[in-house]
């Protein structure tokens, strides 16, 4: 079963790589969190004055069953996660690690 998936892009324009790289993410992410009932993914690049580049900070939400997850990447000291791939994929791995845990304690 697909997770349904919403993205917003705050402070960013759209962009189609970006979106298609989420569901990517989402695909890998959906082989151990089937339960999952929903994903809401927030991605925002907010102005950083006295920065040399712009850092983007992931949100992400997962519905599950038995109690939601949400994962928020985007640390400003970060400077790897100018790179917004970077930061997709550091705050897609946090939450799959964070699934890990959820149903190690909680059950699928």
């Amino acid at each position: 079963m697909a997770i349904p998936v919403q993205i917003t892009f705050r402070d960013i324009d759209h962009s189609d790589a970006i979106e298609a790289r989420i569901f990517e993410r989402v695909k890998r992410l959906e082989k151990f969190a089937a339960r999952a009932t929903g994903l809401h993914v927030t991605l925002a690049a907010p102005h950083q004055s006295g920065h040399k580049g712009q850092i983007y900070q992931f949100t992400l939400e997962l519905l599950m069953p038995k109690g939601d997850i949400v994962v928020k990447q985007g640390d400003t000291r970060n400077h790897a996660h100018e790179d917004v791939y970077v930061a997709m994929r550091d705050a897609f791995a946090a939450l799959e690690r964070r699934v890990h845990d959820h149903i190690e304690k909680r059950g699928p």
